[in-house]
């Protein structure tokens, strides 16, 4: 899907108040491109895509940017929306021929709640960006959900390869089995420090009363992951958001101060709960 340029154009000019005249002058290109690109008669360079974007990011306050008012009208035509970060254009319908097996719940094409997890994904990449998506119906799905809880962690630590010992294992097999048998998995998103903690879990350092606790330290929401292409078909890419550089460089800031405070309270966590709990031995014996 390619950017909405027309129509962005149109809507920052109505945000901004700014004829297309103006915005011109603003971006300092010729009247004539941006009339031809709101006429859809031609494509915007990747140069034209930078500067207008960045243009639509910093020149309006918080809140009101662009890309707000295009999840807020996405969220007035739908029922829901979920958040996808790309960091190449998706061309054509999603399929999960190209999804990779080492992930939180393996296989699969995977949807954040909020703009603030995808973009957080992808902003190190220049040609990155984040689609809206909708879910058009549930109905006949099979859908299995987790919580912050064992069950959970120890499904990440399968498909993230750190259970290979104990792969056999009942527990595991029947976790897996549940996540495999599902059309949707939805599911606490794991950051960096989120893995870092299941590591230190699966390596036998702490327990996983003291694992499931600190995780819950970091507030990123829930992902839902399409497992299978029967509930692929009942997705529908809603708009496609550009994300300029100035804004990659706010949510890596984001991004580092949120990294750092999650780990710092999650290290008091894993001291207070030092007793509590079992090691993933006792627990998988």
């Amino acid at each position: 899907m390619k950017y909405s340029i027309s129509s962005d154009i149109k809507t920052i000019c109505a945000i901004k108040k700014r004829s297309i005249s103006s915005l011109s002058t603003e971006l300092g290109v010729a009247r004539s491109t941006v009339i031809r690109l709101v006429n859809k008669e031609t494509s915007p360079s990747d140069l034209f895509l930078e500067s207008f974007y960045s243009y639509a990011y910093q020149s309006v306050e918080f809140g009101n940017r662009l890309n707000d008012f295009k999840i807020k009208y996405a969220l007035e035509k739908h029922n829901s929306i979920y958040f996808h970060g790309a960091r190449k254009e998706i061309d054509g319908e999603v399929d999960l021929l190209h999804s990779r097996d080492d992930v939180d719940m393996g296989p699969g094409f995977y949807l954040g709640e909020s703009y603030e997890q995808a973009s957080a994904y992808i902003f190190g990449n220049k040609k990155s960006s984040v689609y809206l998506f909708s879910l058009t119906d549930l109905e006949g799905l099979n859908i299995k959900e987790f919580d912050i809880s064992q069950e959970w962690m120890l499904a990440v630590c399968y498909y993230r390869g750190r259970l290979e010992e104990h792969q056999n294992h009942p527990i595991i097999k029947s976790i897996i089995k549940s996540i495999e048998d599902a059309d949707i998995v939805i599911a606490p998103i794991a950051d960096n420090n989120m893995y870092e903690i299941m590591n230190q879990f699966a390596r036998g350092d702490i327990t996983d009363k003291q694992a499931t606790m600190a995780l819950c330290a970091s507030h990123l929401g829930k992902q839902h992951v399409i497992k299978s292409n029967k509930a692929c078909k009942r997705l529908l890419i809603v708009d496609r958001l550009y994300l300029c550089a100035k804004e990659r460089n706010d949510i890596e800031e984001v991004r580092r101060e949120n990294a750092f405070k999650s780990t710092n309270e999650a290290q008091t966590i894993i001291q207070k709960h030092r007793r509590d709990g079992l090691y993933i031995e006792e627990l998988l014996k």
